[in-house]
């Protein structure tokens, strides 16, 4: 098993037994968004485990600043302890989670669902985005997810790295995604060997509008079939 950086306990929920499948969070949400959106697969031959992310939830709130690789740290610590590997799905703040975690720990990782991602960093308009939603954020005394905000305005352009990522991998582009341009999350599936990009009509909070586009991307993640886990 690899060995690891420090990391902090999140608080986990978990449902099922068998292939392990690891569920991250979006922005202002918590274990549970990805929980009830992979329900299904825990009622079959799955172990669904659903952090929630450092800052959100349960989980601990350490002093900034952070970065995605702190939040990679974070799932990787739990996916070791679970016996690895996993297959990770993640949506927004998961997504780049789910990322950094394949490129940091490569072992850990043996498929991708990602949405409402792009493989570029933020540009200058962006990064004033983060930084306001930061600001009220902290006005309204929700530090953790105010410095997951500042995470995501400074996360790195990942485009040269992401060839390195060698696993399948399914990416889910919504048309109706209105902070990440499906062409930019399109463009994500480019950079990934092998990569699968399927384009919904649907905004960006899949795990509640659309959850079954997660179960057949897992199985098509697993088995190369999109039915052979929602059948």
């Amino acid at each position: 098993m690899p060995s690891l950086p420090p990391a902090i306990d999140l608080h986990v929920r978990h449902r099922g037994r068998g292939q392990l499948v690891v569920g991250l969070h979006d922005l202002s949400h918590d274990g549970r968004q990805m929980l009830d959106a992979l329900s299904h697969l825990s009622q079959r031959e799955y172990r669904v485990l659903a952090p929630d992310l450092r800052g959100h939830g349960k989980s601990p709130s350490p002093a900034g600043p952070w970065s995605i690789d702190d939040f990679a740290s974070d799932v990787a610590r739990i996916v070791a302890d679970e016996g690895a590997p996993a297959v990770v799905v993640g949506q927004g703040i998961g997504a780049a989670a789910a990322l950094a975690l394949a490129l940091g720990h490569p072992g850990l990782v043996r498929g991708l669902v990602v949405t409402g991602i792009s493989p570029r960093n933020e540009d200058i308009n962006a990064q004033d985005r983060w930084t306001k939603v930061a600001r009220i954020l902290r006005e309204r005394d929700r530090e953790g997810i105010a410095l997951t905000a500042e995470a995501m305005a400074g996360r790195p352009d990942w485009r040269g790295a992401l060839p390195q990522i060698d696993i399948p991998t399914v990416v889910l582009a919504t048309t109706g995604d209105r902070s990440v341009p499906v062409e930019l999350q399109r463009e994500l599936g480019t950079w990934i060997r092998g990569a699968h990009v399927r384009t919904l009509n649907a905004g960006h909070d899949i795990a509640a509008e659309f959850p079954e586009a997660f179960i057949d991307a897992i199985g098509e993640v697993l088995h190369g079939d999109r039915a052979a886990v929602a059948a």
